[in-house]
């Protein structure tokens, strides 16, 4: 098929699917991730991610066409061995074999919650951010030096990797989002685990000084709501949440610590007009009816639980992915595969509201038997028409109808000033010039939230 005719198909697929309306056929998405093109196209890995090399990243996508059969664009791109080398990252660390790893580390001291309640932010770039990135923590003129660095590498190697993946997505005509529409969305709770206390210290502070953990998550809303704002509207787009602690807590702490900053992060990104992506990790079976309360057309996609539950609970409101295990590919037969297949779709798909993915993401060429993973992939698409395409999924409810208001303090930093602010400093030498001041101001200032904290 020509490219832009199914680049075309592509994106009505994926409206519809995102605007209430039952689509031609439900989208598949891979399930296959940037390191296994890697490893599948017989490179080292650990070279490849210090290298980027446009031509090369090409090469690999090209090879990888020979197994991925989804909708979804596949993409080079991910951690940057030289970026994490110019900061001396302590948080993202590339292993001998040149998988990134996450070392359970502590970067905020149990007795520093008032002062991270004070302002978050703030908090972060001045003690956090030093703590994360050695090379900030040697002298001011360092940090610098070695943030300017980073930040220029950066840059450098996303426009190598870009001009592969549209090269790509050109040639085969995928369809995606325009850029900007979608953001990194961090949710309060997790970013404390995450970024400052650390995978196990958080419960301790649950336990010893809970009122200084629901302080900081309330404390933090304002700046999770600034740090996802994307500067591109489109319906197509979405921001992007994981849930890293919500499964290990016990279900009183989720709905006391947990559920209140999350959900008010989803609500007031919606009433901006913004959906969610969220990756509902690990098991949330107990979390069903919480889930509900999410707006309208919320994107998820589960790792583990009980599909019918979901479907029953979740369908007619939200859009609903996730639940085969990728594990199969590798421990089952190629009719065990496509069984378990069919058995999804005939649970997920009527109706609508679906689209086709594993519970998690092939890493390493161990992790799946690729000729299992193809053929279940290609069942999948012939089977992925609706009868009912074209119709409502749910004709009685609006989206604006499901999102709730919330009021919450303006996000504020001393390092973050606006450009009123900032110009009586540094005042334009005509007024002609200052809508262009303004614009770069405003402009670059964006650009460097879009960075993520871990390069601050």
């Amino acid at each position: 098929m020509d490219a832009e005719k199914l680049r075309l198909e592509r994106e009505k697929m994926y409206t519809d699917l995102y605007h209430n309306v039952i689509p031609e056929r439900f989208p598949v998405h891979d399930s296959i991730t940037w390191n296994f093109l890697i490893e599948y196209s017989g490179k080292s890995l650990m070279d490849v991610q210090c290298r980027y090399d446009t031509d090369e990243c090409i090469e690999i996508l090209e090879k990888g066409m020979e197994i991925l059969r989804g909708d979804n664009a596949p993409a080079a791109g991910g951690h940057y061995g030289v970026a994490l080398m110019l900061n001396q990252n302590q948080q993202s660390v590339m292993g001998t074999t040149g998988m990134i790893q996450h070392p359970e580390r502590e970067y905020m001291k149990a007795d520093e919650y008032d002062a991270f309640i004070e302002n978050p932010y703030d908090f972060f770039l001045e003690k956090i951010s030093p703590r994360l990135n050695a090379s900030y923590a040697k002298s001011e003129i360092d940090r610098q030096f070695a943030f300017a660095r980073t930040l220029l590498c950066l840059q450098d190697v996303s426009a190598r990797t870009s001009k592969a993946n549209k090269f790509i997505a050109d040639k085969y005509g995928y369809y995606s989002p325009p850029p900007g529409s979608g953001a990194h969305q961090y949710i309060p709770f997790d970013f404390l685990a995450d970024h400052c206390r650390g995978f196990s210290k958080i419960p301790m502070d649950i336990r010893r000084q809970p009122d200084k953990v629901l302080a900081a998550c309330d404390a933090l809303m304002p700046f999770c709501l600034w740090a996802g704002y994307n500067p591109v509207d489109h319906p197509n787009g979405s921001n992007m949440i994981p849930t890293h602690m919500a499964a290990y807590l016990r279900t009183k702490d989720f709905e006391k610590f947990y559920w209140p900053t999350f959900k008010q992060v989803v609500h007031k990104t919606a009433e901006r007009g913004q959906a969610m992506t969220i990756f509902i990790e690990n098991d949330w079976d107990r979390y069903v009816d919480f889930l509900e309360e999410m707006p309208m057309g919320t994107r998820m996609y589960m790792e583990y639980g009980d599909p019918k539950k979901f479907k029953e609970k979740l369908g007619k409101k939200h859009i609903l992915a996730g639940f085969y295990p990728l594990t199969m590919f590798l421990t089952a037969t190629k009719e065990q595969c496509i069984d378990k297949a069919k058995e999804i779709i005939d649970i997920m798909a009527p109706g609508g509201n679906f689209y086709f993915l594993c519970d998690k993401s092939a890493l390493t060429l161990n992790d799946i038997n690729v000729e299992n993973y193809v053929a279940t992939m290609e069942y999948v698409l012939e089977h992925s028409k609706n009868d009912n395409a074209g119709q409502l999924v749910n004709p009685t409810m609006k989206r604006e109808d499901t999102i709730v208001h919330y009021e919450f303090p303006e996000f504020k930093s001393k390092y973050i000033v606006p450009y009123d602010e900032y110009k009586k400093e540094y005042p334009p030498v005509s007024e002609s010039i200052e809508p262009y001041m303004r614009a770069g101001y405003d402009k670059y200032n964006g650009m460097l939230r879009l960075r993520g904290l871990h390069n601050l």
